[in-house]
């Protein structure tokens, strides 16, 4: 019988307060995460984490989320056979990182699996049927913070690159996880498809402005133009996800002016990231 792994949780926070929930949840878990790990992203790195019953390790980082899970990963130190990302504002129900334990626990083991993060709007996005391999299309439906990883399998793909995601320090931010996971299936490995496995997460918006999540949107778009782009996708492939906004945008938010601009703020950036240049007038949210 294949042994089940330990679980371990790598986290990169700015300090959001959310992160005491995001713990607490984790400590109710029927099989507690073995530790977890947290990179500090605050300006004087003065994170506090309250008591808790976990084993828990904070770690300072500099530079963006990709950066920041890498940093915490490292700061496992062989700890747990499988780790996963979530943001500091998820929370986990009590039977999830049990279950994820237990999917790895296969006599021909996955490099990862990819969960459901469910949002107050519902599923982020809607993953294959439970079991399914995931491929160089659908593997665009998994999402970092309710992925699962082999660790050594996240180690022999090199991790997640630094210069994509949020806040990198390049246009590109987003694209990190799907760029791991294309490497790691690119090497022969398998990525399964659970959506009935859940993450809960708060959601896109969480307060901004139209303007500060139209210009989210587009950098996040960037990202995703981008790694079709470094991954040699074939043309009708970025044609596809260039125009794919565009034809969806009546859908994308209750108000119809937000939804168009929000459309053409995906599209643009998409092409953006699959020239790998910004467009002129980029930078200014208030144009589109």
């Amino acid at each position: 019988m294949t042994p089940v792994p330990r679980v371990g949780l790598a986290v990169s926070t700015t300090g959001r307060p959310t992160l005491v929930d995001l713990i607490e949840s984790a400590a109710r878990s029927t099989v507690p995460p073995n530790v977890v790990a947290v990179a500090d992203h605050t300006p004087l790195g003065d994170l506090r984490v309250r008591p808790t019953t976990l084993a828990v390790v904070v770690v300072a980082s500099t530079g963006g989320a990709s950066r920041g899970r890498n940093d915490a990963l490292n700061a496992l130190r062989g700890r747990c056979e499988v780790v996963g990302f979530p943001n500091d504002d998820c929370t986990y129900p009590p039977d999830t990182l049990e279950r994820v334990a237990e999917a790895f626990a296969v006599p021909t083991p996955p490099v990862a699996v990819a969960c459901t993060l469910l949002e107050p709007t519902g599923p982020r996005f809607r993953l294959p049927p439970r079991g399914a391999q995931l491929d160089r299309r659908t593997v665009w439906r998994a999402i970092e913070p309710a992925t699962f990883f082999r660790v050594d399998a996240f180690r022999e793909a090199g991790g997640f690159r630094d210069d994509l995601g949020a806040g990198a320090d390049t246009p590109w931010q987003s694209g990190d996880g799907t760029d791991l996971l294309l490497n790691m299936m690119g090497a022969g490995g398998l990525v399964v498809s659970r959506p009935d496995l859940v993450v809960l997460g708060c959601g896109e918006r969480k307060g901004l402005s139209a303007d500060a999540f139209v210009a989210k949107h587009r950098a996040y778009a960037r990202g995703t133009g981008f790694v079709y782009r470094i991954h040699d996708y074939p043309l009708h492939d970025r044609v596809r996800v260039a125009v794919a906004p565009l034809l969806k945008a009546p859908g994308l938010d209750a108000c119809l002016r937000l939804s168009l601009r929000l459309a053409l703020a995906r599209s643009l950036g998409r092409v953006e990231g699959l020239t790998g240049r910004r467009l002129p007038g980029s930078k200014d949210p208030h144009w589109l």
